[in-house]
């Protein structure tokens, strides 16, 4: 069955009973006036908490044109950056199909995990707010969450009844380590029931400034390379989003189309041209990666009255994907095809004595291929069912959570053998009130996960990552369930004049999915080999914001934190790609019409890794926000700098961090106006 026929038939089947129940309260209703109207409904989400979010003002200012270097300064996260194009978030040390990437609670659709040369094809500049999720209710979203999930909430499928006839917010920034201008806008509005949304953006920039040479290594340089640029940087990337919703007072039901298309080039390592004869031309500087997606999102969400469910929420994605690995000629090396939808039904019960609780099923099918003359992947369909069940109790001592998952996941791939097997994940959490107005929380999970396409079956040279890749199944190979048992002992306090938040964590694998360089080289490119073996990590990260004096007169804040993260395999052997420790603190302070803020962090030396080791270096970051509003307009005036000391650093989690350090000196300046 052909990717949207089946997604238009689970559409139906997710759609037929609840939009039998609006159209029934339609037809009981068509009298009420809009001020009659509230959202009512439970949202299911309520059970899934954030562990962090950002919005309002901190998201303002900290936005950057990628999810990973928008969070990347976060408490435990950090983030692939292949260059400021394309950059995904690391949470923990642990990447890839272990973070989870969601765009308002449904999955991204695009092939990220796959690669770090991939974008996310979530934009940053149009969230609402950004949270991270870690602890038992990750199970909810698969067994790719295991490390996590990132999920940005936007307003494009309305949830409540438009405030105004028409409202909306024009953004304008630059910068100018990238000569970076971005352009963002949104119309939201509606009638009555009738709710509805706009959206778009565009954003260009060129190669971006650095301090130092882009290769580490001096003997690598080529003889050209010259000071203060990262060659093959730039980026062009635009988009736009329509949606429109029935609200009632029991709930919503709405659908979305958007677009994402970006062009941006690949930083790193020249390739060494072989053979004899006359060159090609060089068109442009570098190879680079033309993207673009098509997306329809349905979701709906209904609350019950008089029955054994409280809600019953469901979300439809699906997607047309492409993007191409274009050669310095102009030439196409690679075409990647993916196309994807993914359906989730889930129902929020009401209370079984003190179990409250929620229930549901997913469903996965993906289409992808990789063609090509430099493909390295071999067309592969993928198709997953998962079920699952969360349930939470609560006692005047605090909270219990415990959850379950079973995920049964199938890779057909053209020419390699079948994979298919069942991943299950079981996690349980306690949350303790403490004194101090604090909590203890004790999170134990096991999970499992299947191994995703390219962990599977590449088998070729990578233009992306310089790298020669080889898959678990290639050359009769084997694979299994990367199986992980995971503890979590944190103490916090989120409200007062001190908020603390802190956390020790060990991770136990078994088959761990990773690459190895094994030091032999296939086509002039060194060899990747896809390996499972044993392998633990163990962190902590601690955080404390407090005031520095009265706040009578001028609210202040001072916040000191840190994190490490050490990962190694059971033989001794060190992981590849993971973040150095850090400790860092930020000092804001102002009024109700203006802030500014200080931020210092010390990222340390990582030379206890088995990829490319980074030396230490200190980022020193200043912003300036202004608000003035005139009638029912506000504008919002902000300035940041970053990398104030034009530091040379470099990302020792970046498969390209000896070819492409972090931006130097830059200075960021925006406004935006709400009306």
């Amino acid at each position: 069955m052909k990717p949207y026929i089946s997604s238009a038939v689970a559409a139906f089947v997710a759609v037929a009973p609840i939009s039998n129940a609006f159209a029934q309260e339609l037809a009981n209703s068509e009298d009420k006036k809009r001020e009659e109207i509230t959202v009512t409904a439970v949202p299911i989400s309520d059970i899934l908490q954030p562990t962090q979010v950002m919005s309002g003002d901190e998201l303002l200012l900290k936005t950057a044109p990628t999810l990973g270097e928008t969070l990347s300064n976060e408490l435990g996260v950090s983030s692939t950056y292949f260059g400021p194009a394309a950059s995904r978030p690391i949470i923990r040390g642990l990447s890839g199909s272990r973070v989870t990437m969601l765009t308002d609670s449904a999955a991204s659709l695009d092939v990220s995990d796959v690669s770090p040369d991939h974008a996310v094809t979530v934009e940053p500049i149009l969230a609402d707010q950004i949270e991270v999720i870690r602890g038992p209710a990750t199970l909810l979203y698969g067994s790719t969450a295991a490390g996590g999930i990132v999920n940005v909430v936007d307003s494009r499928i309305p949830k409540a009844p438009a405030e105004q006839v028409v409202s909306g917010a024009v953004e304008i920034r630059g910068d100018t380590a990238a000569e970076g201008r971005a352009v963002v806008g949104r119309l939201d509005g509606g009638f009555g029931a009738f709710a509805w949304h706009v959206d778009g953006f565009t954003r260009d920039t060129e190669n971006i400034e650095i301090s130092g040479y882009a290769t580490a290594d001096p003997g690598e340089r080529p003889p050209e390379e010259r000071p203060g640029e990262l060659p093959n940087s730039y980026s062009d990337t635009d988009g736009v989003a329509a949606g429109v919703s029935w609200v009632s007072e029991r709930g919503y039901l709405g659908a979305s189309i958007s677009t994402y298309q970006s062009i941006y080039g690949l930083p790193g390592p020249a390739e060494e041209e072989e053979g004899e004869g006359e060159e090609e031309p060089e068109i442009y500087e570098g190879p680079f990666l033309d993207m673009e997606q098509t997306r329809i999102d349905v979701r709906g969400e209904y609350a019950f009255d008089g029955s054994a469910l409280e809600s019953a929420r469901f979300v439809l994605g699906a997607n047309n994907y492409e993007h191409k690995e274009v050669e310095p000629s102009g030439e196409v090396a690679t075409t990647f095809d993916n196309d994807q939808w993914q359906l989730r039904l889930e129902s929020k019960h009401r209370p079984l004595g003190l179990l409250a609780g929620v229930f549901g099923i997913q469903l996965d099918h993906r289409d992808f291929a990789a063609v090509g003359e430099e493909a390295f992947v071999t067309p592969t369909e993928s198709e997953a069912i998962g079920l699952f069940l969360l349930e939470e109790a609560d006692f005047d001592w605090g909270q219990i959570l415990l959850g379950i998952r079973a995920e049964d996941l199938e890779h057909k791939n053209a020419d390699l053998p079948k994979y298919s097997d069942t991943a299950w994940s079981f996690s349980v959490g306690t949350i303790v009130d403490i004194a101090f107005d604090s909590e203890i929380i004790v999170n134990l999970a096991l999970t499992q996960r299947n191994p995703n396409t390219e962990e599977l079956y590449s088998d070729g040279a990578h233009i992306a990552t310089r790298q020669y890749e080889i898959g678990l199944l290639v050359d009769g190979g084997s694979a299994t369930t990367e199986d992980s048992a995971n503890i979590e002992l944190g103490w916090r306090r989120t409200a007062g004049v001190v908020t603390w938040d802190a956390s020790v964590y060990y991770y136990d694998f078994k088959n761990y999915i990773y690459q190895d360089l094994t030091g032999q080289e296939e086509d002039g490119f060194p060899e990747a080999v896809y390996t499972q073996d044993d392998a633990n990590l163990v962190g902590g990260e601690a955080g404390i914001t407090f005031p520095l004096w009265s706040r009578t007169a001028l609210d202040n804040n001072l916040r000191v934190f840190g994190d490490v993260v050490k990962a190694e395999l059971d033989n001794g052997d060190k992981l590849p790609r993971i973040p150095p420790w850090r400790a860092g603190a930020n000092l804001d302070f102002g009024t109700q019409n203006w802030t500014t803020g200080l931020d210092v962090i010390y990222y340390a030396k990582q030379d206890d890794i088995s990829s490319f080791n980074t030396d230490a270096y200190t980022m020193v970051n200043v912003n300036f926000l202004y608000k003035l509003k005139t009638g029912s307009t506000e504008w919002d005036l902000y300035l940041r700098g970053t990398n104030l000391t034009d530091e040379e650093a470099r990302k020792s989690t970046s498969v390209i961090g000896a070819y492409a350090p972090l931006p130097g000196r830059s200075l960021h300046i925006g406004t935006r106006l709400a009306f």
